[in-house]
């Protein structure tokens, strides 16, 4: 196929009227998405200009927990760990290692400054109280 004559839409068959649609919709696509980054550096998926980051002390609340409850001698013992969270600390450890294989979103991650993320076990904490008191994610930030 000589490529130098070849015109994308000879390739299907199109009526005379496809090509402007196709052209409408592409136009009004990337105005919308224009629209949605306005005050956003073109080019840039980060943080808004102008907000302030705040140091949310995740490593440290890390550490709380599992020094809490799951290191060989914790804060908790393991009856207070069964009556807070409702299983054994075994089974909640098999649960999270679980829910971490199954679902990427459940790893622990670094953002673009490269500051490291909530981790597996912070992760489900947060997410088996929401689902178990029926409350807002603003809510668990006890050990988040």
């Amino acid at each position: 196929m000589n490529h130098s004559n070849f015109n994308f839409y000879d390739a299907f068959d199109f009526d005379d009227d496809t090509p402007v649609f196709a052209f409408q919709v592409a136009t009004a696509m990337v105005a919308e998405e224009e629209s949605n980054n306005q005050g956003r550096r073109i080019g840039y998926h980060g943080s808004i200009l102008g907000h302030n980051i705040v140091n949310r002390n995740r490593k440290e609340c890390e550490l709380r927990l599992y020094n809490d409850y799951f290191v060989e001698n914790p804060k908790f013992t393991e009856s207070q760990f069964r009556r807070r969270f409702r299983m054994s600390s075994r089974l909640f450890i098999r649960i999270a290692n679980a829910v971490e294989a199954y679902n990427p979103y459940f790893k622990q991650r670094t953002d673009a400054l490269g500051v490291l993320g909530l981790s597996c076990l912070q992760k489900v904490t947060a997410a088996r109280r929401i689902l178990a008191y029926d409350i807002p994610a603003d809510l668990t930030d006890e050990y988040l």
